[in-house]
């Protein structure tokens, strides 16, 4: 249906290393590499296996977006959002548009929202989880 994607079966962190995968039941559109996660939003028994993960930075440099600048980063990885955000270098891949999940209430105190301005980003859009930044021209 898509045939120019790409689809990798692995977890993405800010390390490329063997991590848990957090989930319950094998073909769910919800699972995630934190326990905390897990405990607060699965209902029931949760499983647990290891699984590979790789820094977005090896992943994109593994193709054909080496050498391209992102314009639109969707992130939604149930609570290792700032995991990923770390893995990837933004001086090099310099995404125009961030969208990232923010759990937490007050969100200018969030780790993420700290990330992301120290990365010369600045908060358009905010949603009930979902908040999109924007690249400063500074």
């Amino acid at each position: 249906m898509r045939p120019n994607d790409l689809n990798y079966n692995c977890a993405i962190s800010n390390k490329n290393e063997v991590i848990k995968l957090f989930y319950q039941k094998e073909l769910s559109q919800l699972s995630t590499t934190e326990i905390y996660q897990a405990q607060t939003v699965f209902q029931g028994t949760i499983k647990k296996k290891s699984m590979q993960a790789f820094t977005l930075d090896e992943i994109l440099h593994r193709d054909k977006y080496k050498n391209s600048k992102i314009d639109f980063l969707d992130i939604d990885v149930e609570g290792a959002d700032l995991k990923v955000l770390e893995g990837l270098s933004f001086d090099k891949f310099q995404p125009e548009l961030v969208c990232v999940e923010i759990h937490e209430k007050e969100i200018k105190i969030s780790d993420i929202y700290n990330f992301l301005v120290g990365k010369n980003y600045e908060l358009l859009w905010s949603g009930v989880f979902s908040h999109i930044f924007k690249r400063s021209q500074k």
